[in-house]
């Protein structure tokens, strides 16, 4: 309104309401097409909108508050009084009511009719409009081109403070500094106080982008005691999704309104280019991320320098860090490295575990010989509901694989367990019950708990002693005929001491199964055939293959030796 009341037609019109000079005005209504239905309540559909309305509409005293007072509820931007030739009313009821509402009142000569008064508006409203879209051509080409060329979002900030004369800090989603570039006119506030200052992002909403772009919000930021700076906080929205918020930090305290008015359009425009280079950047770190291939591998090695180093990586594979998982691990003789063709089976096998359960989260790598999956449960925070989920997966991923992999396939699992660190132990326990699974009699499809004896073992079978009582038991039977009194004992403890059915599943004449099991007797100094004997060659037997699988588990799985200098 202050620049329309500079224009020959208007000047000097000016009766009441000069506080709301700065009203943005965009059109110009005859009041009688800005009546509503009488039974339809007030809205705010005048705003930005000055209504034209002849001088005898605002003449009666009890008729001119009501009138105003009904616009301003409207948000009307302005009133616009005609005085046709020869008419003449007393306007001072009117001014009042506009004085105590803060919207101009005008009253209008007997040449600004509407048609003159619309064209104005509309003249300059368009011209404005107009000069706003030059600048912002300008605005974007200008930072385009710093885009194309490729030099990153600090090249961008200082093309920005080319632009704007303001200092520009750019932050990230998670409120990381990316760039900081400085005025080179007068001194710069610190960047450290302007971050520690900035307000907290708003949640995400119309309020933050609206029909698709991001839009810049004044702001006071109090960097020390007594000292304030006024910026201006646009977020970086790219498809919906925050990206984070580039700060222009005005030179002075509060800024110029045109200054400020050419500064939003180079915020609102910086922010779009900042997004797109920032999503760039993103979609290449998550390429080169993908392209590395040894996520899966430094997870269930545990193999990240810190919290912060597996948070950056798990948002390019979707891995929930504060989720549980399940460890599966598949073994069969057609991913050994022996002929052409199983790298090619390999890999085939490891996409269809991959895609096996297209909802949720799945990891798979080829690691060794064996396929490791590791596949998010969604059962709650109840562990038997969680095994029960993993034991289900691992049945379905059997039956998915036994067609390509062969017969010989076998699939272990661990307990699930939350984040990374229970990856880590959920893929040991799914290789030492793969281990265990190959030395016994195990399903083809087994999981941790499944072998709860070697579980209850576990511990017991790493001291000294229970390794020196397995070695002491077990050696005279391995030394003893070659070795096969060993296998002859365990088929009798098996078949829970039937003798002729323990020499059906060995093949061999009952007499000759009577002898081996006295040979084995004296070898043991005690008879095999009391509970006790067969107890102690039951427990050795187990801490032997504990030990055995634990140990090679442990060769494979510990970290290369430091190089001798």
């Amino acid at each position: 309104m202050r620049t329309l009341l500079a224009e020959p037609l208007l000047r000097g019109t000016l009766v009441a309401g000069a506080s709301g000079l700065d009203r943005g005005v965009g059109w110009c209504l005859p009041l009688s097409e800005t009546r509503t239905d009488p039974g339809a309540g007030p809205g705010p559909d005048l705003a930005g909108v000055a209504v034209h309305l002849p001088v005898a509409a605002l003449a009666p005293p009890d008729e001119a508050a009501a009138m105003v007072a009904g616009l301003v509820r409207r948000e009307a931007a302005a009133l616009l009084a005609w005085r046709p030739r020869g008419a003449d009313a007393d306007l001072s009821a009117a001014a009042r009511a506009a004085d105590a509402a803060g919207v101009p009142l005008l009253a209008l000569p007997a040449e600004a009719d509407y048609r003159a008064v619309s064209r104005l508006v509309g003249q300059k409203a368009l011209a404005q409009a107009a000069h706003i879209l030059e600048y912002g051509t300008r605005v974007h080409r200008t930072l385009a081109e710093v885009l194309a060329h490729g030099p990153g979002i600090p090249a961008m900030a200082h093309a920005i403070v080319g632009l704007s004369r303001c200092s520009v800090l750019i932050c990230d989603a998670e409120g990381e500094r990316l760039a900081w570039a400085e005025t080179p006119d007068g001194p710069a506030p610190d960047p450290d106080a302007v971050q520690a200052a900035l307000p907290a992002p708003p949640p995400r909403g119309p309020d933050a982008v609206l029909d698709g772009h991001a839009h810049a919000a004044e702001a006071e930021l109090a960097v020390a005691p007594g000292v304030t700076l006024n910026a201006l906080i646009t977020p970086v929205v790219v498809g919906g999704e925050p990206f984070g918020r580039l700060v222009m930090v005005e030179r002075t305290c509060p800024p110029d309104p045109h200054d400020l008015a050419q500064h939003r359009v180079v915020a609102e425009h910086g922010a779009t280019l900042i997004g797109s280079e920032m999503l760039r950047q993103r979609s290449v770190r998550a390429a080169e991320e993908r392209a590395r291939g040894d996520f899966v591998e430094a997870l269930v090695h545990g193999r990240f320098a810190d919290p912060h180093e597996l948070g950056a990586r798990a948002r390019h594979h979707d891995f929930d860090v504060d989720g549980h998982y399940a460890v599966h691990v598949v073994s069969a003789a057609a991913l050994l490295p022996v002929g052409r063709d199983y790298l090619r089976r390999t890999v085939t096998a490891t996409r269809t575990a991959q895609t096996l359960e297209p909802a949720g989260c799945t990891l798979t790598a080829a690691i060794g010989s064996t396929i490791v999956v590791i596949r998010q449960v969604t059962a709650g925070p109840d562990p038997l509901k969680q095994r029960a989920e993993a034991a289900r997966f691992a049945e379905r991923l059997h039956r998915a694989l036994r067609a390509q992999l062969g017969e010989d396939l076998r699939v272990t699992h661990g307990r699930p367990g939350a984040g990374a660190a229970g990856v880590a132990a959920g893929y040991h326990e799914a290789r030492l019950a793969m281990g265990l699974a190959w030395h016994t009699s195990a399903a083809p499809v087994c999981g941790y708990d499944d072998l709860r004896v070697f579980a209850a073992l576990k511990d017991v079978a790493g001291s000294a002693e229970a390794k020196s009582f397995a070695q002491e038991t077990l050696a005279p039977l391995r030394r003893a005929n070659g070795g096969d009194l060993e296998q002859i004992v365990l088929a009798y403890i098996r078949t829970s001491g039937n003798l002729n059915a323990a020499a059906r599943e060995l093949g061999m004449h009952r007499n000759t199964m009577l002898y081996k099991l006295d040979r084995a007797s004296r070898a043991l100094r005690m008879d095999i055939r009391s509970a006790d004997a067969q107890f102690m060659f039951w427990l050795a037997l187990h801490i032997d293959t504990l030990t055995t699988v634990t140990g090679s588990l442990a060769d494979e799985m510990a970290p290369p030796a430091a190089a001798p200098r």
